[in-house]
């Protein structure tokens, strides 16, 4: 018992502070909660660039909302200081490096996973591989493209409606490791159905959103157009995507896949189609655009919605309610 208190006192002497090289066994508030003493310095405050973030504002279209609105294609915009091209530069070698980690001479595979499949990662501001976004919310991340000034198309799921009101994220544009173009709070999002949880069949064809941001980022970086997709186009290699899957580059590397098809579903026959898709996806992918390019320009007919892992098939949702979709968020 000697010994005990022996201990006790070496640990602490009479004003209460550690006065020993050992950590302490238990930490208690009054040892170390305090207040802040000062303001942060002046010529430190511009380096934490925090955004407070705030509920978005939320625009849920009903059948009677988008009868009136045109389906009719809507224009990209092709800034005029941003070059063009019609594919972009691969990320650098040493952007992809795996490192070589040995424990006990035995070598370690690291939790980096490469993939092998035809999407390739890629750091390419130009038009449009520049207009490619990362979505971020408080659960998680996902893919969209700039469809309009301060309008980002994504699929309804990877909106965050866990929370009534809506929990505010954040759009990355052009995320290439630990480089970002851009970084916009959302403050709004027009949608006509809420995609929770798993997709089902009924709200496979409907699985679009669009994000307001605060910031004009379209105006900078340009958009890519939206069109009412045609069945005439199915199995056609017209398609490309881009996104953030998280089995490669760990959703912080843009990526691109070319030459995919689109097949719509034949049992659909509403204004939201739902399509078939030969395209590598991952959950991170979801929200990317399918896109094509016409002289004019490209454009998006679809957005990566869902995939059946038992029955290895990728589905993405498209139709005229997505063209409406953005019309209607854009107010033309």
């Amino acid at each position: 018992m000697a010994n005990q208190k022996g201990r006790r006192a070496r640990k602490r002497d009479g004003k209460g502070e550690c006065n020993t090289d050992r950590p302490m066994l238990r930490v208690l508030c009054e040892d170390i909660d305090r207040e802040a003493r000062k303001k942060v310095p002046k010529e430190l405050r511009g380096i934490e660039g925090r955004m407070e973030l705030e509920p978005f504002k939320v625009n849920m279209l009903s059948p009677d909302d988008l009868e009136n609105v045109s389906d009719e294609a809507l224009e990209a915009f092709l800034p005029a200081w941003e070059a063009i091209r019609s594919k972009p530069d691969r990320a650098l070698r040493q952007e992809g490096y795996r490192p070589r980690i040995r424990f006990r001479g035995k070598e370690l595979q690291p939790a980096v996973v490469l993939g092998t499949d035809e999407r390739r990662t890629y750091n390419d501001r130009s038009y449009p591989w520049g207009c490619v976004c990362k979505v971020v919310t408080s659960v998680g991340s996902g893919s969209g493209v700039l469809v309009g000034p301060r309008h980002v198309l994504t699929a309804s799921h990877v909106v965050n409606w866990s929370v009534p009101g809506g929990v505010n994220g954040v759009v990355e544009v052009h995320r290439a490791g630990a480089t970002v173009s851009a970084v916009s709070t959302i403050i709004r999002v027009t949608a006509f159905t809420r995609v929770t949880g798993s997709v089902g069949w009924t709200e496979l064809d409907e699985d679009y959103a669009v994000l307001e941001t605060a910031d004009a980022i379209g105006d900078r970086f340009g958009w890519l157009g939206t069109r009412r997709y045609s069945s005439s186009w199915d199995d056609e290699p017209y398609w490309y995507n881009i996104g953030y899957p998280g089995d490669v580059g760990g959703a912080m590397w843009p990526t691109w896949q070319r030459s995919k098809w689109l097949d719509e579903h034949a049992w659909d026959f509403g204004s939201g189609r739902a399509m078939d898709t030969n395209a590598d996806i991952n959950p991170g992918n979801s929200g990317g655009p399918m896109f094509a390019w016409w002289s004019e320009g490209p454009y998006v007919v679809a957005v990566v919605s869902a995939h059946d892992v038992d029955d290895r098939e990728n589905f993405c949702a498209g139709g005229s309610d997505l063209v409406r979709v953005v019309r209607t968020a854009r107010g033309i």
